[in-house]
């Protein structure tokens, strides 16, 4: 990763994570990136920064962590959340499984999967005793599979877990988000839950919440290691504060960065741009010179109003409520930047990258390092810098890995896990179509978008009224849902 570690002696460190951290960096695809500004919690540079073989300009892809909003530079974080199933049962063996994986040992081998560590301490977390009985635990994951999550999980975290605890025995269950919610729901109905954790994506969390399917873990939240990124850790005290108690924890995170293609900037004498005005004037000065431009994801469906979220918020708005002052300066901004689309954005989303080494689009403006990872021949044909700007390259892992901490030392957000955003996130696409594709039917103005993001706020009040009552969207309209944020 790119931090070094003092691990403490007495706390057995998985033998194996610096071959699976071998073996990944071999397999996935990683590139030369340029962070464009020192982070307001400087992170650690590594001490080693060994060259790649051979450079190839013309496939060298550049990684930062993206240029600053008009109001703010959080980012939003996708991942998975830890969860207790309502009746579960052996709660200080299921507190026992969450402090484990979100300790900092358990969180390096997981950032050898593409997912940003978060938990930045030193050492080796302190792990609680167990003294309970013996049992299985049942452990829901949506991970996915393959190859190199099986290495991580099946022969190196769950062995070491089962070896510090030899009375617990985990059962790890992969499979889908959607098809957690239904094994769970379920399984709380029949009361027959047992010593069950789940490992959920924190869109789909929501689901379970609001039908009152999971346990208040307060007390797993207080021993959770100390050294959580503080945009994490703030989490914890907001969820007590909305909701009344902590009902999931922070575990995987993915966070979105951005990546160009380096020798096309540099045959222009432009560095990646380090706020929404510099990003207009780098794509004008692309187009001008018949170089392929910025792409982002605008395919449609969840992947663009996910986008779009990051925007919103960076913009100083609330997603959530579509039409106030920030939504309609992040649409008004996304609009006029479109002039300096490549053709590919209507069809890229969130497993897009390959534009970038054929000139299709030389800027991609947001994309995920856990999406990425999934396509692993990319590795032969690409390669990665990034160079700080103390002047400190980096390649490969240690370039993402840097990204990634620097993102989320920014700041970041989760969305709130509302039942709803399915419907918010069609909205949000039906808005950005209008917008941004249409063209609002001819030319756009802050008024023709303030009244398209008007109607859409109307049309997300009136589903809440009668998909649930108007008490619930009166508070949806009085700004009670808020993306969730340790600010």
């Amino acid at each position: 990763m790119s931090m070094e570690k003092t691990k403490t002696p007495n706390n057995k460190v998985f033998s194996s994570v610096a071959v699976a951290v071998i073996i990944v960096v071999a397999i996935i695809f990683f590139f030369i990136g340029y962070v464009s500004h020192v982070p307001s919690k400087v992170v650690s540079v590594p001490t080693s920064t060994v060259k790649p073989v051979s450079f190839s300009p013309s496939s060298t892809i550049g990684v930062y962590d993206g240029p600053a909003g008009m109001n703010n530079s959080e980012h939003l974080i996708g991942g998975d959340v830890f969860a207790i199933p309502k009746g579960a049962t052996n709660i200080n063996a299921l507190d026992t499984v969450i402090t484990f994986f979100t300790s900092v040992q358990a969180q390096d081998a997981i950032e050898s999967l593409g997912w940003p560590s978060i938990d930045k301490g030193t050492t080796n977390s302190t792990l609680p005793t167990y003294n309970g009985p013996a049992v299985t635990v049942n452990y829901y994951d949506d991970l996915g599979v393959s190859a190199s999550a099986t290495q991580v999980m099946e022969n190196e975290l769950i062995p070491e877990f089962e070896h510090l605890y030899p009375k617990i025995k985990i059962n790890w269950i992969q499979t889908r988000p959607n098809d957690i919610t239904e094994d769970i729901e379920a399984l709380v109905l029949g009361n027959d839950v047992g010593a069950t954790v789940i490992a959920q994506d924190n869109l789909d969390i929501g689901t379970l919440f609001y039908a009152g399917d999971l346990m208040n873990i307060t007390n797993a939240s207080t021993v959770l290691p100390t050294t959580l990124v503080p945009s994490m850790a703030g989490l914890i005290p907001y969820e007590q504060k909305t909701y009344g108690g902590v009902y999931f924890l922070p575990y995987r995170a993915n966070i979105p960065l951005v990546w160009y293609n380096v020798g096309a900037l540099k045959s222009l004498g432009i560095t990646p741009p380090q706020n929404w005005s510099q990003l207009i004037t780098m794509g004008s000065k692309l187009i001008a010179a018949g170089l392929g431009g910025i792409s982002m994801q605008g395919h449609g469906g969840a992947s663009t109003s996910t986008e779009m979220f990051q925007w919103m918020v960076q913009a100083g708005g609330n997603p959530l409520m579509f039409n106030d002052s920030g939504d309609v300066a992040a649409y008004y901004f996304m609009y006029n930047m479109s002039a300096y689309f490549s053709p590919a954005y209507t069809h890229d989303y969130w497993a897009s990258y390959k534009g970038l080494n054929n000139n299709e689009y030389n800027f991609f403006d947001y994309q995920w390092p856990g999406s990425l990872t999934n396509y692993e021949s990319i590795a032969t044909t690409d390669t990665v810098v990034n160079t700080l700007s103390n002047g400190t390259t980096l390649y490969n892992t240690s370039a993402v890995q840097y990204a990634m901490d620097s993102a989320l030392q920014q700041g970041a957000f989760f969305r709130p896990p509302v039942a709803w955003l399915t419907e918010w996130n069609t909205l949000a696409d039906e808005a950005f179509t209008s917008i941004v594709t249409n063209k609002c039917g001819g030319t756009c103005t802050i008024s023709s978008i303030q009244s398209i993001l008007s109607t859409q706020n109307t049309k997300l009040y009136k589903y809440l009224a009668t998909t649930y009552n108007t008490t619930y969207a009166n508070q949806y309209e009085n700004g009670v849902f808020t993306p969730l944020t340790a600010a």
